[in-house]
Order: C-alpha cells, then sequence, then structure tokens
C-alpha cells in the first residue's frame, strides 16, 4: 500500500523521469514560455506522445516497445501499482494549471481544456451535445433545461502533491448512481437468476462470436424483467427530481470524498448544482473546491436516505408484480444481436 508520504516522495523522482523523456524529444522545451508549452502539451502530436511513452516505458519499466499497437498491448497487462507510476508521471505533461488538472475524457480534435475555464463551462457544453444527439436521433425529443446535470467524468490532478484520481458528478448523479448496485443486489435477492447459454451462443459470425445469454429465474424471467424495468425507471425518475431540488436549493459546495484504497488514491468531487460547477476553475481545482467545500457526512446522511427509499420501492414493486403479474402480456422489445470479436465467448 501506498501512503501519502511514499506517493508525494516518488512524484518527485517521476517528474525527474518525465523531464528527461520530453527533452529527449523537443530539447528546447523548458526554454519555451509557459504559453507555447502548455499549447505544445494539450495539442501534441501523435508521433510526440508515443515517443515520450515509449521512453517512459522504458526508463519506470526497462520494457521496449517499437510501435503504438506495442506499446498498448504491454500497457493493458499493468496492475493498479504499474498504472498508478505511468500516470502520475505523465500527469504534468497532461494537465494544466497549479493541480496539474486533467480531464480524463474524449474532446474533439480542435478542443482542449483550455477551451473551458470552469467545470460550469464543461458541464453545459457537454449537456447542450448532449440532447442535441437524443433530439437528432429522437425528433420528438424534447430538451431537457440544463440544471448543472453534468455527467459522471474521470480525472487526474495532484492534491498537495500527492497524485490522486478522481470523480467528478452532481450530487444527484452521485446519489442515483449509489442505487444502482444496491437495487441490482436486493432484486436478485428477490428473485434469483443466472445466466445460461442461449442456442446461439458461442456460433461464429463474420469476425466474431455471437453472446447470447439468457436469464434463468426458475420460471420467474417475467417477474424479474418486471421488476427490472420498474426500478430502471424509479432511478431515473428519482434522478429528475433530486436534480430539480438541489438546482432550486441555496447551497453552492462540493463534498470532497476521499475513497482511496491500496495502492490507488482516489477522490470523489461531487457538486451540489450548477452554481457550485460555476465556482470551480480548472486551472485553480482544489483551491477553489476548498473554498466552498461542504461536510462529506451529509452526503452520507442523503445517501442513507436514498437506499431506504429505494428498499421500500423495491418491496412494495415486488409484491405488487407478485401478485398481479400477468404473463401473458408480452411486452414489445427491439431486438438485437450481440457480437464479440476476436475471442471465443
Amino acid at each position: 500500500m501506498h501512503s501519502d508520504k511514499t506517493v508525494k516522495t516518488n512524484q518527485t523522482a517521476w517528474n525527474a523521469a518525465l523531464r528527461q523523456a520530453v527533452i529527449r524529444i523537443k530539447p528546447d522545451y523548458f526554454a519555451l514560455p509557459e504559453t507555447e508549452r502548455e499549447n505544445y502539451r494539450l495539442h501534441m502530436n501523435t508521433e510526440d506522445e508515443f515517443r515520450i511513452r515509449q521512453t517512459l516505458l522504458k526508463d519506470l519499466f526497462g520494457i521496449a516497445a517499437n510501435t503504438t499497437e506495442e506499446l498498448d498491448s504491454i500497457t493493458d497487462t499493468f496492475d493498479d501499482s504499474q498504472y498508478l507510476l505511468l500516470n502520475s508521471t505523465l500527469l504534468p505533461l497532461q494537465g494544466i494549471g497549479e493541480d496539474n488538472f486533467f480531464l480524463n475524457e474524449y474532446f474533439p480534435a480542435d478542443v482542449t481544456l483550455l477551451n473551458f475555464s470552469t467545470v460550469d463551462d464543461y458541464a453545459r457544453d457537454d449537456h447542450c451535445f448532449q440532447e442535441r444527439a437524443r433530439k437528432q436521433e429522437d425528433p420528438d425529443y424534447k430538451i431537457r433545461p440544463y440544471r448543472g446535470d453534468i455527467h459522471r467524468c474521470w480525472a487526474r490532478l495532484t492534491i498537495d502533491g500527492t497524485f490522486y484520481y478522481a470523480d467528478i458528478s452532481s450530487l444527484a448523479g452521485y446519489l442515483t448512481d449509489t442505487l444502482d448496485e444496491l437495487g441490482f443486489e436486493r432484486i436478485d435477492e428477490l428473485i434469483p437468476c443466472q445466466f445460461i447459454n442461449g442456442p446461439e451462443h458461442g456460433k461464429r459470425e463474420d469476425t466474431g462470436y455471437v453472446y447470447d445469454k439468457r436469464p434463468d429465474a426458475n420460471g420467474l424471467e417475467g417477474q424479474l424483467q418486471a421488476l427490472r424495468d420498474n426500478y430502471y425507471v424509479y432511478m431515473r425518475e428519482r434522478y429528475e427530481v433530486l436534480l430539480d431540488r438541489f438546482n432550486t436549493s441555496p447551497t453552492t459546495c462540493v463534498y470532497m470524498r476521499n475513497r482511496s484504497r491500496n495502492n490507488e488514491p482516489h477522490m470523489d468531487f461531487v457538486f451540489s448544482d450548477a452554481t457550485a460547477l460555476d465556482a470551480v476553475r480548472f486551472r485553480h481545482f482544489i483551491s477553489d473546491c476548498r473554498r466552498i467545500a461542504g461536510d462529506p457526512a451529509e452526503v452520507d446522511h442523503l445517501i442513507e436516505q436514498e437506499k431506504h427509499r429505494a428498499l421500500d420501492f423495491l418491496a412494495n414493486t415486488y409484491k405488487d408484480i407478485m401478485d398481479n403479474f400477468d404473463p401473458t402480456v408480452v411486452k414489445l422489445r427491439r431486438k438485437c444481436k450481440i457480437i464479440l470479436a476476436n475471442e471465443k465467448p
């Protein structure tokens, strides 16, 4: 297990390894003005990125890789401690601001994190993109207003010199995410189920294999699906209720919840609403979060409330389904075929 002291001590050494790797690829890098260095880092071409990663792989692990494909194949086999070493070493090259903040999400080719000053800027842009995409797919879809509903995203940063992985989410999303695992574990207790091979499972199709696993709930497959469907609807509706509730609340805060374990330092940043998102700049992420930090115990209390509410819903819905389920009524569903490439399931 890595203590904070160990991570901080190694961080200095790892940055030295990165410095040498960058100098080998771009000798004048540290002589450039900071704005030019930042522009180079965030718009780095694929060749320079590969060569820097290639050099670090050799310096940190003694492993040689001659192509991008070979490098990716090697890192795919890394354990958590190896990823921690590689990711924390690369962070100063990827991140911005006083915390080396790096948002580990996809951006279009002409967009970087520098296009967004605050977390709210990013969340609004992403919300608009998602809503436009839904509207294009379904012309009858009604565009939802923005209410600080940032989609949960991953980040990396340093906190007081220590490398951390991070999850960034809205409070409404964070609470309903906790209901996912809880609810489906309870559903498995109410109606036990295992998956068995369907008649098409494992058959070759084109360049892949058919994945055909089917639920076996001892004759209660219909009731099981009905319970799952009802719970999906419950979670969606509860998310909307919580978004509205927190969006009209006077509270503006960020809850920082440390979820570090073993060799993975991890922090959750849970934003109460749009005003909290707007109060935090990417370049000053930690200092801004600390300025409006809320008590994490408040989130624990809300989680317990939502858990009790969800379990009550499942208990009542389960009873209703078992008492009134009509197996002759079949809900129409779009049939799809899943093909797994390369490996036989």
